[in-house]
C-alpha cells in the first residue's frame, strides 16, 4: 500500500484514484516499487514531485511493472499518454519522458544518468 497522507500532507486525489483503479484491475500484482512520498534521496531533490509541494500535496506516483501478473508499466504509460488527460504533467517510462507541456505528448529520451524507470512507471500530475 502506498502512502496516502497524514494530517498536513496528502497525495493528489487523481493519483489516489489511479492507484485504486490499478489495484482493482490487477489485485495480485507486485507492489514493491509503488510509491508516492519521496525517500531521503528524493527529499534532497527540491524539484521531485514525490516531495510535498507548498500546499502539502505529493504529485507523483510510481507503479511497479509486473508482467507475470498482467501489468506492464510501459503499456500503462502509453495508455495514460494516449488519454491526454489534462491532469497529467509528465510520465517517465523505459528511459523516456512524455509531457503535456514540453513538446506535448511526444516521447523523448530522458538523458544519461537518470533513473530509466524500466521496472516501474512514474506519473506526475499538475498542481491544480
Amino acid at each position: 500500500m502506498v502512502w496516502r497522507g497524514n494530517g498536513s500532507q496528502r497525495v493528489a486525489k487523481s493519483l489516489l484514484t489511479l492507484i485504486d483503479q490499478v489495484d482493482a484491475r490487477w489485485p495480485r500484482r507486485d507492489r514493491r516499487l509503488d510509491g508516492t512520498i519521496g525517500d531521503t534521496a528524493h527529499q534532497a531533490n527540491s524539484t521531485s514531485h514525490h516531495n510535498p509541494d507548498a500546499a502539502g500535496v505529493v504529485r507523483a506516483l510510481d507503479i511497479t511493472s509486473d508482467p507475470k501478473n498482467g501489468i506492464v508499466a510501459r503499456t500503462l504509460a502509453e495508455t495514460l499518454a494516449a488519454s491526454r488527460d489534462p491532469r497529467i504533467e509528465y510520465i517517465i517510462s523505459d528511459g523516456q519522458i512524455i509531457s503535456s507541456k514540453v513538446e506535448p505528448w511526444i516521447w523523448r529520451e530522458r538523458g544519461k544518468g537518470a533513473d530509466d524507470h524500466v521496472r516501474h512507471v512514474h506519473i506526475s500530475v499538475v498542481d491544480d
